[in-house]
């Protein structure tokens, strides 16, 4: 993690010597749980990464000098973090990752109104920050259908972070999709538990083990790197017990688990970030709220990664997973994609 303090440090020597006069900026502050997800922090990270590299080579500076980042270990971390990377006004825009920041920062960004920021995954109602949600619901439901009829027992579960509206919306989505797909399983048939917390990989182990031998073959984890564990616990009956990842193809990101990981729900977290962050560099930023899903302006951003080829690019696309697909099952999730898209298929969320 890079200090503040060694920030600060970097952008006086800079003024110094004269150096990186108009180079943009970027910081990202990401949420608790930090780095080694192999989901949605890390996909945050790899946009502000993938942007800070396109920049660095544009203005032929170091990335360090446009890059910085930090990882708050806990809710409280928020505010100063935010404070001081906005006090400095030398960031051309501050990425705020979690929706636990958004009431932090809806206190924080009136202070400095020249100051951009991005917050991702939820809506902070403020004139200088740009909200970026998702319609988790939507890989949700795909992952449950892809649970729905790979199952043996017609139960199945999901192991969330916490019991947070954000958090059940996914419930919703892998319920509604996995009795979609399976007229067999009743609701009572999709378990749920909650760790409590992004970073738990131990406690996410215990929790899936739990429901594994309640009855689920299949769980779809929702965690951060708390789900984590529901890999882990699949592995310890592989060919029996199987996993489903989150938000980025988990079977490439943990390739260690891609003999027990079937599928991945996608959310393009990297592309927001990076999307944001060449708006605000290229004079094109705004405030405000912005969707990404199947059923939104963008018509981009939620997705599956399953199978070994590309069915219904970009929303149901190969993935890297071990475990051979069958081609009734990718046809099955398909045909939902094309229903959400079409709007014969409604997701009911909060």
């Amino acid at each position: 993690m890079r200090k503040i303090a060694l920030v600060l440090v970097g952008v006086v020597l800079a003024g110094l010597l004269g150096l990186g006069a108009g180079v943009p900026k970027i910081a990202l502050i990401l949420a608790t749980g930090g780095l080694g997800d192999r989901s949605f922090n890390d996909q945050s990270y790899w946009g502000a990464e993938r942007a800070a590299k396109e920049l660095a080579e544009r203005y032929g500076v170091p990335v360090e000098q446009i890059f910085s980042y930090v990882e708050p270990r806990s809710i409280a971390d928020y505010e100063g973090y935010q404070r001081e990377f906005a006090r400095t006004g030398e960031y051309t825009i501050i990425v705020c990752i979690g929706f636990d920041q958004a009431p932090v920062l809806e206190e924080v960004a009136p202070d400095y109104p020249n100051q951009k920021f991005v917050v991702i995954d939820a809506v902070a109602a403020v004139d200088n920050v740009a909200s970026v949600v998702f319609n988790d619901w939507e890989e949700a439901f795909l992952c449950g259908v892809v649970a729905g009829l790979w199952t043996k027992t017609n139960k199945v579960g999901m192991l969330g972070g916490m019991d947070i509206p954000l958090i059940r919306r996914f419930y919703q989505g892998f319920s509604q999709g996995a009795r979609w797909a399976n007229p067999a399983i009743k609701p009572e048939d999709v378990l749920v538990r909650y760790v409590g917390a992004w970073n738990d990989p131990t406690k996410g182990k215990e929790l899936s083990l739990e429901m594994y031998q309640a009855g689920a073959d299949v769980i779809y984890g929702a965690a951060g790197k708390s789900h984590l564990g529901v890999f882990a616990a699949a592995e310890e009956n592989r060919g029996v017990w199987w996993a489903i990842g989150t938000d980025v193809d988990q079977s490439w990101s943990t390739p260690e688990h891609a003999d027990v990981i079937i599928a991945s729900g996608l959310k393009r977290v990297d592309l927001a970030v990076y999307t944001e962050i060449m708006k605000a560099v290229e004079g094109t930023w705004k405030p405000g709220v912005i969707v990404y899903g199947m059923v939104s302006e963008s018509k981009i951003g939620t997705g599956i990664a399953v199978g070994k080829v590309d069915k219904f690019p970009p929303y149901v696309v190969a993935s890297y997973s071990e475990v051979d697909i069958p081609d009734w099952i990718l046809d099955k999730v398909v045909e939902a994609a094309k229903g959400i898209l079409e709007g014969t298929i409604v997701i009911e969320h909060e």
